[in-house]
């Protein structure tokens, strides 16, 4: 999308009409009206008096910003009202932007004195089909008169960019804020505080991203680490429920075998989310590779010392967050440790300081999600994290907790 200014100065009284960077994709279209001369234009009392018009030419699929200046080159001081004509096509906006030393076009005119100048950045932004000209006039009288809008003719209202971010498939991106009663609060982006933000140059935790997984799903996740070249996401919900870790038994030294291939399974149709090669007690997570933790609650630390399990190499779009990575975020068996975000859409969140429970009799058993970590110390358990708040054990075969997608993207 291309997003340019074009400079056009409108000499309204003495019609000096000068242009500065017009390139070959705009056309403009300058007209005089039949009560201006090619050197001077008399303004009556009690009149309006057409000054000037000209079209900004937009193609298909592309946006554009024009500093438009309006120049009293006359003796006298007049009142002028910018304002466009018709009615702007499906996909088609257009307005002024607030900018540093722009003006803003009033609705009841702006008085221009002898030799003064005012500037507007009009922004358009056609995402239609075709290639649109917004006609953009001016009309003008004496700066004691009140001024009227034409029949036909539009106020032009403030507008604002769309912010473009480097990667195609990330559409919002909001700042994370759990601060209660914080005038930025946001954690599910669904709050009417939440304030959408630019693509920083490295991403802080928490931050929420809508992104478009395929050409027809958009989902929202937060940023669990940024290492500078990837992003590490989680979903904001889960999404495989009602799923064991491993099923078959009551062993966590096989690894999990049947939540894995769940979550797989039903990320394999996001196909805007880069694949992720990685294999299970030798890629690195976080900090360390290894499958087996343990958790020193005295000092509120977790040690993954050790491979409970080894998997061989899996490609994917997701996977599920290890215990190294939630225990960055904070996490640990304290109530309420993890952040919001790692705990909210669960079962009975609200209960711990979540925003939001996840209900519905689908939902019903749905504690929390799995990590990849098995509990070192016990055969029987591994990790997940709890609607507590809280990282935690239970048993292989549990149903109570659920699977929430990882995936990594540049």
């Amino acid at each position: 999308m291309k997003n340019r200014k074009k400079y056009i100065l409108f000499g309204i009284m003495g019609l000096m009409i000068l242009f500065g960077g017009i390139l070959l994709e705009k056309s403009y279209a300058i007209f005089e009206t039949d009560t201006i001369s090619k050197s001077a234009v008399t303004i009556n009392v009690g009149t309006m008096n057409p000054i000037l018009g000209l079209d900004l030419y937009v193609k298909a699929g592309e946006s554009d910003t024009f500093v438009v200046t309006l120049e009293n080159g006359e003796d006298v001081s007049g009142k002028f009202l910018l304002y466009y004509k018709g009615v702007l096509p499906s996909g088609v906006t257009f307005g002024y932007l607030e900018e540093e030393g722009m003006d803003v076009p009033l609705k009841d005119g702006v008085v221009i004195a002898k030799g003064e100048k005012r500037m507007y950045s009009l922004y358009v932004n056609n995402q239609s089909s075709v290639g649109i000209s917004i006609d953009l006039e001016a009309i003008g009288g004496l700066f004691t008169q009140p001024i009227t809008l034409p029949s036909g003719g539009n106020y032009i209202e403030k507008t604002t960019k769309p912010i473009v971010y480097p990667n195609k498939f990330m559409s919002k991106v909001y700042q994370y804020d759990q601060t209660t009663d914080s005038s930025t609060f946001c954690v599910t982006e669904e709050e009417s505080t939440c304030v959408q933000i630019e693509a920083p140059a490295t991403y802080s935790v928490g931050t929420i991203i809508k992104y478009k997984v395929n050409n027809t799903e958009e989902k929202y996740f937060h940023v669990v680490s940024d290492n500078g070249d990837t992003l590490t996401l989680q979903q904001r919900e889960n999404l495989v429920y009602d799923t064991a870790w491993y099923a078959d038994d009551l062993d966590n030294t096989k690894g999990p075998t049947t939540i894995l291939p769940a979550i797989e399974n039903a990320t394999m149709g996001w196909t805007n989310i880069m694949d992720h090669t990685y294999t299970l007690g030798t890629t690195t997570f976080k900090d360390n590779a290894f499958t087996g933790c343990s958790c020193d609650s005295t000092n509120k630390v977790f040690n993954c010392t050790t491979n409970t399990y080894t998997l061989g190499e899996r490609i994917a779009k997701a996977r599920l967050i290890s215990v190294q990575e939630v225990h960055a975020l904070g996490c640990t068996k304290d109530l309420q440790s993890c952040p919001v975000w790692m705990y909210n859409y669960l079962n009975n969140s609200t209960g711990y300081g979540g925003t939001v429970d996840q209900t519905g009799d689908i939902y019903g058993k749905n504690w929390g999600y799995w990590t990849m970590n098995a509990y070192s110390s016990n055969s029987s358990n591994v990790w997940y994290v709890s609607y507590h708040g809280i990282v935690i054990t239970i048993t292989t075969s549990n149903t109570r907790t659920s699977g929430r997608a990882v995936i990594v993207e540049k």
